[in-house]
């Protein structure tokens, strides 16, 4: 999208002057954040490049995570050697900037101009999550104070006015290297309405010439979006910068490009055809359209006064594109033939990244269709219940359809339940767990957030309707503190002393709990016995904690790999006697088996909320509850994969084993296929074999699958 130049630049305009790009990003040529500069230390996958009618912009999505930051770096090199390229002593630079969902739970929310070379901050990360004043040399900051929105400008808490969400603004910042000021403008985005403007002088211990953006999102789910990045100065010489040449269209063998040039600048053109073409800033706001169905070598370059720019240069092939094939993953298991599947297409390898739909058609094997999908989106779920053919075809406007089928032709049965959330204090204490105190607190600090947080419950209608017409209805807490009214969480306490190679599989056949890798027990990666310990719980090779079963929920890991009950896994959440993550698998299983897991996350958010109609007996209700399963969360994996979970807020509810049957019903032998063994040697990935008692951080190869220690 194309903003508008504020009126505040710097430096006054000639007709025999010209301005000279020292850097310039407008997304519309580049669909990696990666490949252009940007870096998230913690959540990379919350970078993309979208856009809509208007074009492409960046886009840093935190989606459910706590506070995470991404940077622009576009590094010193542009003001070149000795800072010869900044012209006059002064630069400018400005940038879109739009706060598109706001964060719901914490504020914070900043964008950074710093200054300063990699090496210099934060052990080579410009950036880290917080406050970025804190850590970078910096010459303009923008920071959300609270929950009304208003945004504090430089650090100074005092000066702020209020954005809002969704609003798209111009922020514009004149740097006068000898005079060390930071004269800036912050206005709609066609620099009509000024919101803020004013000045800042940087101290001498602050490199004045800026480097790049750091963004910071505070959690949760806030979105912010920028666009037209560009860092200028202001020459009394022509000067001629080269075009941008966009690709934004495509309809079948037709190509259309956006041309952008500056103000001061007249645009030419070589076509395919070899035409010569020409346009004035005047005429298309500095963004010409060019179509062409002609392949060959398409040129732009400006012209201003004397100069000319270099040519871009760019080799159109007009031909009809394909769109890629939509994948099919299995999410759920029934017994028989029953199946979801979730239909998913990327467009990341598609030219102008069109928005791809799906169309979808399931018949059975008599020729009866029983499921049909048009113009829905990737992530789709299709759930089939019988034998038959999926058939999915993926579509854009402009580009040449796709199908791919899936037969289901695989009949499944249930061969094993483990079913957590109903096992009994009884026949936990035959397995060799210890009863512990109930979890009977209304506070929300560690473990105490499955009670304080009343997470878990169901609901009855009240026979009422609100405003919009849709039913209200009544939340009856399950657990939380007796004080308060509720039923308190019984606990029923494994320890990690009593797991051994043989108890780790045997406990919950046949599911097993990870015991270190061939049967090296945790313990050993922290204390002294022949074995280097790890000092970064992050790092510990596999290994499980002391299990806990909690009556009605399931199963949780503590974290902790000693038997101290006292221990508080929250509070020492870097310390090298913790496990963050607990992996767990099942035995003698095939990848053409599946294990469909479901779990509670978000100390009982992650539940499932049942409701009843009005009139219901709660009491009744409860029962009902109860004897429900509740794990809202339902991941599959083939019979060959492991599975993790976290400590503490994470409970594994029920994990059901399916095995493929033949036509007979006897259940398919394995034909040669690999069957899980736990104790299979470990290859890197140069196969070579590796002794497994001392794995370090790495991908390594396990019945010739990959997996990750980290």
């Amino acid at each position: 999208m194309m903003f508008a130049v504020l009126g505040a630049f710097l430096y006054a305009s000639t007709a025999s002057a010209g301005v000279k790009n020292l850097y310039k990003q407008d997304f519309e040529s580049s669909t990696d954040p990666a490949a252009i500069g940007w870096s998230s230390p913690n959540l990379a996958g919350g970078m993309s490049i979208t856009g809509d009618q208007e074009g492409n912009y960046f886009q840093f999505s935190l989606g459910n995570n706590n506070g995470r930051n991404c940077s622009l770096l576009w590094g010193s090199d542009i003001y070149g050697e000795n800072n010869s390229n900044v012209i006059g002593g002064a630069y400018h630079i400005e940038f879109g900037w739009c706060y598109k969902q706001g964060s719901n739970n914490q504020y914070g929310t900043q964008v950074c101009v710093f200054s300063g070379e990699k090496s210099e901050v934060n052990n080579g990360n410009y950036v880290h999550n917080g406050d970025a004043l804190r850590e970078t040399q910096w010459l303009f900051a923008l920071t959300e104070l609270d929950a009304d929105r208003n945004f504090y400008i430089n650090d100074d808490k005092a000066n702020t006015f209020i954005v809002n969400i969704g609003e798209w603004m111009l922020i514009s910042l004149d740097v006068n290297v000898e005079t060390r000021t930071v004269a800036y403008t912050i206005s709609d985005i066609f620099g009509q309405t000024v919101y803020a403007s004013g000045e800042r002088v940087v101290p001498e211990s602050t490199n004045i010439y800026a480097t790049g953006i750091n963004q910071y999102n505070a959690r949760y789910q806030s979105i912010v979006q920028m666009d037209d990045i560009k860092v200028t100065t202001y020459s009394e010489e022509d000067i001629a910068n080269p075009p941008t040449v966009a690709l934004t269209g495509i309809n079948g063998i037709e190509r259309t490009y956006k041309i952008t040039f500056g103000e001061e600048e007249e645009l030419h053109i070589k076509g395919t055809d070899g035409a010569e073409l020409f346009a004035f800033y005047y005429e298309c706001d500095g963004a010409y359209t060019y179509t062409t169905s002609t392949s060959g070598t398409l040129e732009a370059w400006t012209e201003s006064g004397t100069a000319v720019s270099e040519k871009v240069v760019i080799e159109v092939e007009c031909v009809e594109i394909a769109l890629p094939g939509a994948t099919a993953k299995i999410i759920s298991v029934e017994d028989g033939f029953g199946k979801k599947y979730s239909l998913n297409v990327s467009n990341a390898d598609v030219p102008t990244q069109p928005t791809l739909f799906l169309q979808y058609s399931f018949v059975n094997e008599n020729g009866v269709e029983e499921a049909r999908g048009e113009d829905r989106f990737s992530g789709e779920v299709v759930e089939v219940k019988s034998k038959g053919t999926l058939t999915v075809t993926t579509v854009a406007p402009g580009f040449t359809s796709t199908t791919v089928s899936i037969v289901n032709d695989r009949e499944f049965q249930t061969s094993d339940v483990i079913d957590f959330q109903h096992m009994t204090g009884e026949e936990l204490a035959n397995k060799g767990f210890q009863a512990m105190d109930p979890l009977d607190s209304s506070s929300t600090s560690g473990e105490t957030n499955w009670t304080g947080r009343l997470r878990m419950y169901y609901q009855i209608a009240t026979g009422e309707v609100d405003e919009e017409g849709k039913p209200t209805y009544t939340t009856y807490p399950v657990y939380g503190s007796s004080e308060a009214g509720y039923e308190p969480i019984q606990r029923y306490r494994y320890l990690q002393s009593n797991l051994n190679e043989e108890t780790a599989h045997s406990l919950f056949a046949p599911l097993y709990l990870w015991y270190g890798p061939n049967g090296v027990s945790p313990r050993a990666y922290f204390e002294e016995d022949g074995v280097t310990p790890q000092t970064d719980p992050q790092g510990a090779p596999g290994g499980t904690t002391n299990a806990q079963v909690k009556i009605g929920i399931g199963l949780v890991f503590s974290g902790q790999v000693n038997d101290d009950e006292t221990f508080n896994p929250n509070s020492l959440s870097y310390s090298p006697i913790l496990i963050n993550y607990v992996t767990l698998g099942v035995d003698g299983l095939t990848e053409s088996d599946f294990i469909v897991v479901e779990k509670i996350d978000n100390y009982g958010g992650g539940s499932i909320h049942p409701q009843y109609p009005a009139g219901t007996d709660p009491d009744e209700a409860k029962a009902m509850y109860k004897a429900s399963n509740l794990g809202g969360i339902v991941e599959v994996y083939t019979g060959l994969e492991t599975f993790q979970f976290y400590r503490v807020d994470t409970a594994v509810s029920r994990v059901r084993v399916f095995k493929a049957v033949a036509g007979d019903g006897i259940e398919e032998l394995s034909n040669g296929e690999i069957i899980s063994d736990h104790n299979a040697p470990i290859y890197n990935l140069n196969g070579v074999q590796v002794n497994s008692k001392n794995l370090q951080r790495g991908i390594y190869i396990k019945q010739g699958k990959k997996f990750i220690v980290r």
